[in-house]
């Protein structure tokens, strides 16, 4: 631990929670608006060894959200995760980054977030939450999801916020929280041929045209989730299960969600390890 670079947060939480913090290794799946936020501000907490999962590249949509990247990044299309780990380097020389430049659904993918010791996951479908959700109570690594929306009706914002779920092993998990439509999930991980019949006869999966997302509405649920971490990791206090930010009302609920008892995440999956097969889900 450097002498004086952490001096200020050790302050608050004192020199053990700041070498909790640092002997993390940190897995965070989606590199994008969210998620970059949420690289930047776990380096700058002192986390030293990360697990960076992401296929996709830097396009001109991605500048007005993707933390670190630039107009340069968009034009040589470079992958987030090169634009993570640039970012990461710069705020700390020494941390340690392993990019996984691949969709979730590789054996490197998850092989990789099954060594970590928390895992964060800033997706966008449902498909990659249940599968993170059965990884993590399998290899009892926490969970902390993150996601934003802005819903929109005729050109003009209803609701704009997110919400934070952490998912600890046996405590709670995302299904628990209501946070995995199961059946899209499925269809999700469905072949694409299965996939292609389904829309021939009309039980495709509906369309998702792109979102919308605004950087500062990022930066406060990755931040909330930094916290979350924070607390957790550190032993300051347990994490919330579920937070959730109402934009116009410029609110966080801490919601009261409890495990399910008959949750079979929570109940059965947790601990198996490689008894729960989740690599059945790798595609290669």
């Amino acid at each position: 631990m450097a002498s004086n670079r952490y001096a200020r947060q050790v302050l608050a939480f004192g020199i053990e929670g700041q070498k909790q913090i640092e002997a993390l290794r940190v897995g965070i799946v989606g590199l994008g608006g969210l998620g970059s936020h949420t690289a930047q501000g776990l380096a700058y907490l002192g986390v030293r060894s990360f697990v960076l999962v992401d296929d996709d590249h830097v396009d001109t949509t991605s500048l007005n959200r993707l933390i670190a990247a630039y107009p340069a990044d968009a034009v040589a299309e470079e992958l987030k995760v090169d634009v993570a780990e640039r970012q990461i380097k710069l705020i700390n020389p020494e941390a340690t980054v392993i990019k996984i430049a691949r969709n979730l659904r590789s054996q490197e993918a998850l092989a990789g977030l099954a060594a970590c010791q928390v895992i964060v996951g800033c997706v966008d479908h449902d498909a990659p939450r249940l599968i993170l959700t059965e990884l993590a109570a399998a290899y009892e690594i926490p969970l902390i999801d993150a996601a934003t929306e802005i819903t929109m009706e005729e050109e003009r914002i209803q609701e704009f916020g997110g919400r934070v779920v952490v998912a600890r092993p046996g405590d709670f998990c995302l299904d628990c929280a209501q946070q995995i439509d199961m059946e899209v999930a499925k269809q999700e991980l469905e072949s694409p041929l299965t996939r292609e019949m389904r829309k021939a006869f009309g039980y495709g999966l509906q369309e998702h045209g792109e979102a919308p997302s605004v950087v500062s509405l990022n930066g406060v649920i990755a931040n909330l989730a930094v916290t979350e971490f924070l607390m957790m990791a550190a032993g300051v206090r347990d994490p919330h299960r579920h937070l959730v930010y109402y934009g116009l009302r410029g609110r966080v609920n801490v919601r009261s969600d409890q495990r399910r008892t008959d949750c079979f995440i929570c109940g059965y999956l947790t601990g198996k390890r490689d008894a729960a097969n989740i690599f059945r889900y790798a595609l290669d």
